[in-house]
């Protein structure tokens, strides 16, 4: 057999190789655009592929919900994300009773007092805040970028009283800036204050407790709420005997609590939702704010956070005494805590969080996700499902850590141009958002704050809060840590990894919503993609994919999800005990 000349087979090989990038590209035959198939029985955001909420979009559902919650003591009883589960029962049967309607992910960081002076939900350790400004900023990113992907009424409902003038501003400046064009943004306030004035009476006239002795916060009606909600986030054994002295309860009437009552008094707060909306997009009403007496659930069930938060809050200044940690200062239980076996905040009573801490998992990670256009075939929440993954992994080989509500918004560029159900947080109004909880958890005793970004356009924010924040608190017993390497580090080791096991290359692996991205998503939540749409090379032109998804197994996704959570855990331990300079002649 006769040899190839060397010049003959350097051409071979170039020839194969633009053959094989050709190859390894979308084909020019590809349609511009295509139809989405049906989507799944769900008016979450989340759980719907951006083509799918297109074509919702283009038959009529223009209408979507924001629901704010919050992260908060709720008593010995009742876990800190109660808020969460509660708006995400409510939102989406308001959604559904409404027609037309979906849900956006839940806010979760929301104003509850301040970090310089904490008071209220902010002495007991987990309790989040996001100042008032910073929250109606966020909100305001979000109605910009729902209005862009062609939703043109938004709702903001909060399940707290302190989300109320975040929610009023937000509405208002988007009314503003929407003037003469068909979007517009209400702010549901019946949802809150009226309804918890119809609760109230209800509870006296149904249960026999007087006005003045339901009290205003996890008392017995947040109690049922989640009774009925989510059951399992009720510590049952809590309910009586724990009334100590600043517990955080108001009312001290948990005990009498049923899923039945909750049910009842879930219901009050749809129907006034229900009615409001109705009433506004009828135009028959014009009022936003409540005609019920803002006071009228005993101080805000979640507003008696110690104010608002502030208007952005600055540093602790050199001249102010050092904060002593609410790990310290929160008052000690009557009875022994028994947590389940979960390192998130907002599956933990504060006592929980707290004797945790004391333990010694005073690390604590803040997992950054994403909320944007995956391809035809995954859905709109990917990033939000495999960081809250990754989190709960590294928190649990870590050892020392817990974990805080997964950040559902951040940087997804202009949000003015967004594609249908994508939401931006643009910085710096993402660099406050982290910020803030960075304050929030220091304030608690926290050590160590791990920042993580499943999303390449939340790298850089995750660096400059963590560089800005270590400068201030330079010689403080608290140090964040940008850990970066969970993206970067972890797409070099995987691409390597894909090469050697099956020659995969970087064309074939793609950098959006291909194999990586999707064989992740085959492993975490399998329910998220839609296998009738895996297309090579994502399918039509505007699919927004690159790589080849038809590649990808639930086998691949737990290989990507281990490089993630050890390049995570790699960096934070070089970071924390970087190796010794060798001197010369060592």
């Amino acid at each position: 057999m006769r040899r190839m000349n060397p010049h003959a087979a350097a051409t071979l090989a170039l020839i194969l190789s633009l053959i094989a990038s050709v190859s390894a590209q979308r084909p020019a035959s590809a349609p511009p655009t295509a139809p989405a198939g049906k989507p799944p029985d769900t008016v979450l955001l989340e759980e719907l592929t951006w083509a799918e909420v297109r074509d919702l979009i283009k038959a009529g559902t223009t209408t979507i919900i924001v629901g704010t919650a919050g992260t908060e003591q709720k008593g010995p009883h009742m876990v800190d994300g109660e808020h969460k589960f509660v708006m995400e029962y409510t939102g989406d049967k308001i959604a559904r009773a409404l027609g037309k309607t979906l849900v956006a992910p839940v806010v979760t960081y929301v104003p509850e007092g301040s970090w310089e002076n904490p008071a209220g939900h902010m002495t007991k350790p987990g309790t989040i805040t996001l100042p008032d400004d910073r929250f109606a900023e966020l909100l305001v990113n979000a109605g910009r970028s729902l209005k862009a992907g062609g939703f043109t009424t938004i709702l903001f409902i909060g399940e707290s009283g302190g989300n109320r003038n975040g929610m009023r501003m937000a509405a208002e400046r988007l009314t503003e800036m929407w003037k003469g064009t068909a979007a517009r943004a209400f702010w549901i306030d019946d949802y809150y204050t009226k309804g918890h004035a119809d609760q109230n009476k209800w509870i006296t006239e149904k249960v026999g407790i007087p006005a003045a002795e339901i009290g205003g916060h996890a008392n017995i009606l947040d109690t049922s709420e989640l009774l009925f909600v989510n059951p399992k986030h009720i510590r049952r054994n809590r309910l009586t005997g724990n009334d100590y002295e600043n517990n955080g309860v108001s009312g001290n009437n948990q005990g009498k609590a049923t899923p039945e009552i909750g049910k009842a008094l879930l219901q009050i707060k749809i129907d006034n939702a229900l009615a409001q909306i109705k009433g506004l997009m009828a135009g028959s009403i014009t009022r936003q704010q409540s005609e019920a007496p803002g006071d009228a659930e005993g101080g805000g069930r979640g507003g008696r956070g110690g104010g608002r938060g502030g208007r952005g809050q600055s540093a602790q200044g050199a001249d102010r005494p050092a904060i002593e940690p609410t790990l310290e200062t929160a008052p000690a239980s009557r009875t022994a805590t028994q947590a389940p076996d979960t390192v998130f905040i907002d599956e933990l009573t504060w006592e929980e969080t707290r004797d945790a801490m004391k333990a010694g998992k005073t690390t604590v990670i803040v997992p950054t996700g994403g909320t944007e256009k995956n391809g035809y075939h995954m859905v709109i929440g990917k990033h939000n499902f495999v960081v809250a993954h990754a989190a709960n992994l590294m928190a649990r080989r870590l050892k020392n850590a817990l974990v805080a509500p997964i950040v559902q918004y951040v940087p997804e560029g202009d949000p003015d141009r967004q594609n249908a159900g994508a939401i931006s947080l643009p910085s710096p109004a993402y660099d406050m958002l982290l910020d803030a909880a960075a304050r929030s958890l220091k304030v608690h005793g926290f050590k160590e704050i791990l920042f993580i970004g499943d999303s390449g356009g939340n790298q850089a924010g995750l660096t400059s809060v963590a560089n800005k924040l270590n400068e201030e608190w330079k010689g403080g017993a608290t140090k964040v840590y940008a850990l970066t390497d969970y993206y970067s580090a972890s797409r070099v080791y995987y691409r390597a990894w894909l090469e050697a096991q099956y020659g995969y290359d970087e064309d074939t692996v793609g950098s959006h919503a291909g194999i990586s991205d999707t064989a992740q998503m085959l492993f975490i939540h399998p329910s998220g993609i839609r296998k009738d749409q895996i297309k090579p090379w994502g399918g039509p032109q505007d699919s927004g994919v690159s790589g080849d998804p038809t590649k990808a197994t639930a086998e691949i996704g737990k290989m990507g999800v281990e490089f993630k959570v050890n390049a995570g855990i790699n960096q934070y331990k070089r970071m924390k005990n970087p190796p010794r300079r060798q001197t010369e002649g060592q």
